[in-house]
């Protein structure tokens, strides 16, 4: 004679519907993951894109005020240079809120400024005579 065992055949049955949900729903997971994966990669790729173009960009404003410190290139020539740059840097048109100078173009000058200011930094008596040049220079921007 066999016993019959109907509650341990429900309980297997129940499991075995039990992980095929969680199998199921692991790999749902898993999908969704993967896109979350690919979406913050593609995130990732554009941040770094727009440190490397800031880095350029922060460097040849830094050897555009070298040569305008060294007195190779004027202040003009400087924003000649830079302004097609800076008109694409998100954000530079917030600069100087408090005190706007009146066009772009001085916006690019005051900038040039304030790099030659601080690549003169230490040798204060060449950067007096320099940034007198220079605003003389700014003053007479059109």
């Amino acid at each position: 004679m066999t016993a019959r065992r109907t509650g341990a055949a429900s309980v297997a049955a129940l499991l075995a519907v039990a992980f095929v949900t969680l199998g199921t729903d692991a790999l749902l997971g898993i999908d969704a993951a993967s896109d979350d994966v690919r979406r913050h990669e593609a995130e990732a790729a554009h941040f770094e894109a727009q440190r490397v173009r800031m880095i350029r960009e922060s460097e040849a404003s830094g050897r555009v005020a070298a040569r305008v410190a060294a007195g190779d290139l004027t202040l003009v020539g400087a924003v000649d240079e830079l302004e097609p740059v800076l008109r694409e840097r998100p954000g530079f048109d917030c600069a100087w809120l408090e005190d706007p100078p009146p066009t772009f173009r001085h916006r690019v000058a005051r900038c040039v400024l304030v790099r030659v200011a601080a690549e003169l930094e230490n040798e204060p008596g060449r950067r007096a005579v320099v940034l007198a040049r220079l605003d003389a220079d700014y003053a007479a921007l059109p």
